[in-house]
């Protein structure tokens, strides 16, 4: 029991927390009634249309609903401290399971909220004592389910029959969460190990640490939108992403120090949601490794735990310590870049960045009357409408890939200024975005100052005969590919043009 105690403590004390937070999205909090001290560490959408949690509570500790209108309804299980729930998730059974972190049970909770109760047996190896933390379904129907203390992952039939795999895990690994893979793997977290384990349906496992950094404590994980794992690590203060492969990138730019960073989930938005327990926040990511940290509406104190996509467009998440389940609702995408890209010939397509400023536009010095735009939000993006509001060009139907807005502008006059606007941009199930991009179009104007002058002529003809290259395609005025007299020509006869004033 002392190392019961110790182990639990030290999963547990991953979620203390004090206050802090930045102003952003609205979030709506709803109090559980329970007891003070008590805790709510799980949360996952469950098959009625409703949330599910785990909680304790001094009346007795359980598994909790919440509708999607804030009605809360608590089914205890038993008295403390004989169960401790803790991770959930939504069987392939139609009815929730749960895992215990003070004795060898798993449990599973029908929609009604009757409860039963699976006693684990190790078969070979760590002794009697288990410390069950997270628990998936996965692609096999089975459930998985992490062991702490024992290094072992467990496999458990909806009837409760139950098998366990430790070859392959490095002892001490401190497992914490797991989740299904897109591969029909289950990827699991090792918190004390600092690795990412892939573990496959028959139990053979492999571990991944290359690109995590020392000591970051590898938390939380989740199926992400893109076909990739993501996860959290707490004391690094990073977000990780695994492919399939078990290449690992770790994002830190955007999120607030010490953070805490917890529990991840992937959105309706085709981005990755994470709680932010110390920092007081919740925060996103692109799969572009975009950040963004939300926090108006959350209690001080409130320390965001677990988190869960809600079958209503929202993001659910665990108040782990402030008897709360909170909602944010997931916003309107916004756009956040925009670029013109022209194909020089053979030599390949390249990118001039826009700015989104309508006052400063950039000028688009390439010639011709086809010119491809590209807006990117952050968010998946899945339908939108586009128009021409300024200026002489028509615009093609959009095309959609990922957080990128794709526009084909033809007929596009010279020495002008054209605005591009969307309107009801919409990720699944969010809609009402919108974003715009204005661009300066006038050949020659290589050093953009919006009039063509000996300046542009001279960085032209310096540039004769050279590779086209990222650094100097724009003085490849006709975008043949080559850098060449044709590019001096148009640009000599092009002096003293000037396009209007912004």
């Amino acid at each position: 029991m002392v190392i019961r105690r110790i182990v639990l403590t030290f999963m547990l004390s991953l979620f203390w927390l004090h206050a802090g937070g930045i102003a952003a999205q609205v979030i709506t909090e709803f109090p559980v009634p329970v007891s003070a001290g008590s805790v709510l560490p799980g949360i996952v959408a469950g098959p009625d249309g409703n949330l599910w949690f785990t909680f304790t509570d001094a009346g007795g500790n359980g598994v909790g609903r919440i509708t999607t209108t804030g009605t809360v309804t608590k089914f205890p299980v038993a008295a403390p401290p004989s169960i401790v729930p803790f991770g959930i998730a939504a069987g392939p059974d139609g009815h929730l399971w749960f895992t215990d972190v003070n004795s060898n049970q798993i449990g599973r909770t029908t929609t009604l909220g009757v409860t039963t109760l699976f006693t684990v047996t190790p078969l070979a190896t760590g002794g009697p004592s288990r410390l069950f933390f997270s628990i998936a379904t996965g692609a096999d129907g089975n459930l998985w389910v992490t062991d702490v203390s024992g290094d072992t992952v467990w496999r458990s039939t909806p009837t409760g029959t139950t098998d366990q795999f430790f070859a392959g895990i490095t002892s001490g690994a401190g497992l914490g969460s797991i989740a299904a893979g897109p591969d029909g793997n289950l990827w699991f977290a090792e918190n004390l190990g600092n690795r990412i384990g892939r573990m496959t349906p028959q139990g053979n496992v492999t571990e991944f640490s290359a690109g995590i950094t020392a000591n970051a404590a590898v938390e939380g994980i989740t199926a992400g939108p893109d076909g990739n794992l993501w996860f959290t690590e707490r004391t690094a203060n990073k977000i990780g992403r695994i492919s399939p492969l078990g290449v690992i990138t770790e994002f830190s730019a955007g999120i607030t120090a010490n953070a805490g960073i917890s529990g991840i989930a992937a959105g309706p938005d085709g981005n990755i949601w994470f709680t932010e327990s110390v920092g007081n926040r919740i925060g996103r990511i692109t799969p572009q490794g975009v950040v963004t940290e939300f926090s108006t509406g959350l209690s001080a104190g409130a320390g965001p735990s677990a988190i869960t996509a809600g079958p209503d467009g929202s993001l659910w998440f665990t108040e782990y310590i402030s008897g709360r389940i909170g909602r944010i609702t997931v916003p309107p995408p916004v756009l956040i870049g925009a670029l013109s890209r022209k194909t020089h010939g053979a030599t390949g397509t390249f990118d001039l960045p826009l700015s989104l400023v309508p006052t400063a536009p950039i000028v688009e010095p390439r010639q011709g009357a086809t010119t491809t735009i590209v807006l990117t939000f952050d968010a998946t993006i899945v339908s939108a409408d586009v128009a021409v509001t300024e200026g002489t060009a028509v615009a093609g139907a959009p095309t959609f890939n990922g957080s990128d807005v794709t526009v084909q502008l033809t007929g596009v006059a010279d020495q002008q200024y054209v605005t591009i606007s969307l309107a009801n941009v919409a990720t699944v199930p969010t809609g009402g975005g919108s974003g715009s991009v204005r661009i300066g179009f006038l050949a020659g104007d290589v050093n953009g100052s919006g009039v063509v002058t000996l300046s542009d002529l001279g960085q032209v003809n310096a540039q004769l005969a050279q590779s086209v290259t990222a650094a100097n395609f724009t003085k490849d005025v006709n975008a043949s590919g080559t850098l060449s007299l044709t590019d001096k020509a148009i640009t000599n006869a092009n002096l003293t043009r000037s396009l209007p004033p912004p």
